[in-house]
């Protein structure tokens, strides 16, 4: 008798086998085939001995019978090929007058196999030609006196079982499959949102702080005036961060599903932003041509990021005194061009902003451009398509 810690290592080495063998598929098919051949061999030995009105069974025939167990190595990395070979010499054994036996194992392992291995429309394909070149012999050919509703149930047995079996395990494991996707993609989503509520706490609390300081120096400066410039420069830092938290606030509330009275950034939110970059001597001017009417939701938030993003590296990179914007609006389309009078130059490598630009505009299926002017300073233009009247 085994003791618990025999029986328990016994389970493992038999877990372990397991394993091992399903990381080699064709191997695992080999055994099978081989163990399958050696079956019904010794089976189709024994039923052929009171079989004595059927052909002998002779060399011709035990090959018929290995030719089916070949086909059955194939049955999963070609499974069309296994049901072809397996049921074709099968039939070719029938026809020939051997001796009935269990050789009806290959053809349902192989109908078992494309059921479970292939698309439905394949296996069922597979599972007709069999059944349309089985019931015809069955009936002219054997002249089978039961009928054809009779014969053709009865004779197609061997072929549905097997099918139906191996849809069901198809099934199985295809649902088995859309879970654990499900389950994966659950955790991406935990995990994002955990990000964006770290970025919201830290980020956001940076933003309130630089914008409560931003206050206090406004109201210092209010009693003690100084520069114009750094009155203005404080007012576009907390008119800045101040924007920046609602947007921060608006975008974690599509992670948890919560509502913000935050408005979703789009263009009509640009003259503000061209407001907040005039910042540091940098004077930005706002050109719009046609009529903005209804845009869809993406096209409106990418417009805004494009036009955003440009400016800022404007702001950060550019050393310029003038930038313009420029959105047209015309049916189907919005284009959006930002250019400054900066130092220009090749594009740095490193960045992320202009790649992030370019991946938002190409994702809508428009186009995106940005390089150095010929005359100096620097262009981004980006258009964006749309289909009327989509959200």
């Amino acid at each position: 008798m085994l003791t618990p810690a025999g029986a328990t290592l016994r389970t493992l080495t038999f877990v372990h086998l397991i394993a091992w063998f399903s990381r080699r598929p064709l191997l695992t098919d080999t055994v099978l085939a081989v163990s399958l051949g050696i079956l019904v061999t010794v089976g189709t030995y024994a039923a052929g001995i009171d079989q004595t009105d059927m052909a002998k069974l002779d060399a011709r025939a035990y090959a018929l019978l290995w030719l089916c167990a070949a086909g059955l190595i194939l049955r999963r990395k070609w499974p069309l090929v296994a049901v072809l070979v397996s049921f074709g010499f099968t039939m070719l054994y029938v026809v020939l007058r051997y001796p009935y036996g269990p050789i009806f194992l290959y053809a349902m392992v192989a109908i078992y196999s494309i059921a479970a291995w292939r698309s439905a429309k394949i296996a069922t394909g597979a599972l007709i030609f069999c059944l349309l070149a089985h019931i015809p012999w069955s009936l002219w050919v054997e002249n089978e006196p039961d009928g054809l509703l009779f014969t053709s149930l009865t004779t197609s047995f061997w072929l549905a079982a097997p099918f139906a079996a191996g849809t069901a395990v198809r099934i199985h494991r295809e649902a088995q499959a859309s879970l654990r996707g499900e389950e994966k993609h659950r955790h991406i989503y935990e995990e994002r949102l955990r990000i964006a509520q770290e970025v919201h706490d830290v980020v956001g609390h940076s933003l309130a702080v630089i914008s409560m300081n931003a206050g206090a120096a406004l109201h210092v400066l209010s009693k003690q005036p100084g520069p114009a410039s750094v009155e203005e420069s404080l007012k576009a830092i907390r008119q800045s961060s101040t924007g920046a938290l609602d947007e921060l606030r608006s975008t974690l509330a599509t992670f948890t599903g919560t509502l913000s009275d935050a408005p979703n950034p789009g263009l009509e939110l640009v003259p503000s932003l061209v407001a907040a970059s005039e910042v540091g001597g940098l004077t930005v001017r706002l050109s719009e041509h046609g009529t903005r009417g209804h845009l869809p939701s993406t096209v409106d938030l990418a417009g805004y990021r494009i036009a955003q993003e440009a400016l800022a590296n404007v702001v950060r990179h550019a050393e310029a005194s003038l930038a313009t914007v420029t959105i047209a609006y015309s049916p189907g389309r919005v284009e959006i061009t930002v250019s400054d009078n900066g130092v220009g130059g090749a594009i740095r490598p490193g960045g992320s902003g202009l790649e992030s630009m370019g991946e938002r505009a190409r994702s809508l299926g428009g186009t995106f451009q940005a390089g150095p002017c010929d005359g100096g300073g620097f262009k981004v233009h980006a258009v964006l398509p749309f289909e009327a009247g989509k959200q």
